[in-house]
């Protein structure tokens, strides 16, 4: 089935699928989540010597405003740089096929005890000894920012201990994670894996399961300033853009959006010529083939 040019001059179709892509001010991306200062800095010595945008920022359009799902450390390390704009892809938050789950954090070479000292100091949080059924329904009544599960099955919920807002659960959450990071090393692993971890062979001390966010969270989050500690929420998103290789020269231009997306549409005109835009079933569009 051959690509459809289409309106506006950034998107391109492939039967049910498209792809739009389009320059925005950075500033106006907002993140829900903070970044890992290494792999920022490692992105931006990338984007020196590459001196291209890969694969673009994910967003969906809020007022005048986007609201990013996917590529933090891309928008953080561009601003770093002195970047004014960037090439995202827009996607529409109710699409079919976009979930957002949530990785779960599992924890080596960490002193368990010392941790458990960590979360007591937290005011505001009570460390309760509970089944893992009992932790789960206080994650989903939102009761809990997070369980705490040990290799000899021991099942910690975080609770609560006053009712609390979105914004304020999150300061709590983030207070949780700052307790281990960088204290060991720290493996994401999906909700659909924890299960397996009883016949893994890794020396695992801890698991941190977090709650399942939904998109209103996302969008509160990002539009009052407030972030989830990195590595926690998990966007599947169907039609990934990847491989753009856009030269940052047009990021860096003094031209007006205006004219930049222009530009970026002759480009991607030049792409479906040259029939250089395939849709893989994965599903990605790539954009160097």
């Amino acid at each position: 089935m051959p690509l459809v040019y289409n309106v506006p001059s950034t998107s391109a179709q492939f039967g049910t699928h498209h792809v739009t892509l389009r320059v925005v001010h950075l500033d106006d991306v907002l993140l829900h989540e903070h970044t890992e200062r290494q792999r920022v800095k490692q992105l931006v010595e990338r984007i020196q010597l590459d001196q291209l945008l890969k694969n673009p920022p994910i967003v969906v359009p809020h007022a005048d405003k986007y609201i990013l799902l996917d590529g933090a450390t891309r928008v953080t390390a561009l601003k770093q740089l002195g970047y004014p704009d960037v090439v995202v892809q827009v996607v529409d938050y109710a699409m079919p096929g976009l979930a957002l789950e949530t990785w779960n954090h599992l924890l080596m070479g960490l002193p368990v005890s010392e941790f458990l000292d960590a979360l007591r100091q937290i005011q505001g949080l009570q460390i309760v000894s509970t089944t893992q059924d009992d932790a789960e329904d206080a994650l989903n009544r939102r009761t809990s920012v997070a369980t705490l599960v040990l290799p000899d099955g021991q099942v910690f919920s975080l609770r609560l201990i006053d009712a609390q807002t979105l914004t304020t659960q999150i300061d709590l959450l983030n207070q949780v994670v700052a307790a281990y990071e960088g204290r060991g090393e720290l493996q994401r692993i999906a909700h659909a894996d924890v299960l397996k971890l009883a016949q893994s062979k890794l020396a695992w001390n801890a698991l941190v399961i977090f709650p399942r966010y939904q998109p209103g969270d996302i969008r509160a989050l990002a539009l009052n300033g407030h972030k989830l500690p990195t590595g926690i929420t998990r966007h599947i998103i169907p039609g990934r853009a990847m491989r753009i290789n856009i030269p940052v020269e047009l990021l860096q231009s003094a031209d007006s959006l205006e004219q930049k997306n222009a530009q970026l549409g002759e480009w991607m005109q030049a792409k479906l010529r040259e029939r250089r835009v395939r849709y893989y079933h994965e599903p990605v569009f790539l954009f160097d083939e």
